[in-house]
């Protein structure tokens, strides 16, 4: 995918950008102000559309900077609404959004869609490996 078409829903939207020409992700920005309590979530409008090719995802993340987190994260192709952002402000203060801000960011993968075939678990071992079932939330799991 070499290029990717954006469509303002909003003609006040802002087009996403990206800060070094490099940059993995483009900056999605914030459509209109809006105040998010403490501890709590809300829907951020971006105003803006854009087309996935088949074979690729669109998937939001936060910006390195931020103090919020990100929810609900990925775009499909196919997709053809309104990019919109779920913001969970997980500070004990009052998050003020406004209008320009840049809130996330977009990163384009391509994806593999393998069809699901159901087996028995010990037909999908095919070879023991030195990591085996550990690792990550499993060993938090355990404790």
């Amino acid at each position: 995918m070499q290029s990717i078409k954006i469509a303002k829903l909003d003609p006040d939207a802002f087009l996403p950008t990206r800060k070094h020409p490099a940059d993995a992700g483009l900056d999605l920005y914030a459509n209109r102000t809006i105040i998010i309590e403490p501890h709590s979530f809300a829907i951020v409008s971006t105003g803006i559309t854009i087309e996935i090719e088949e074979g690729f995802v669109g998937l939001l993340k936060p910006k390195g900077r931020s103090n919020h987190l990100l929810g609900a994260g990925v775009v499909d192709a196919g997709y053809q609404g309104e990019i919109l952002i779920k913001v969970a402000n997980i500070n004990p203060t009052r998050l003020v959004i406004n209008a320009g801000d840049a809130i996330g960011q977009l990163l384009i993968l391509p994806i593999f869609t393998p069809m699901v075939i159901e087996t028995q678990a010990k037909q999908i071992h095919l070879e023991d490996t030195s990591r085996g079932e550990s690792g990550g939330i499993v060993d938090q799991h355990k404790k």
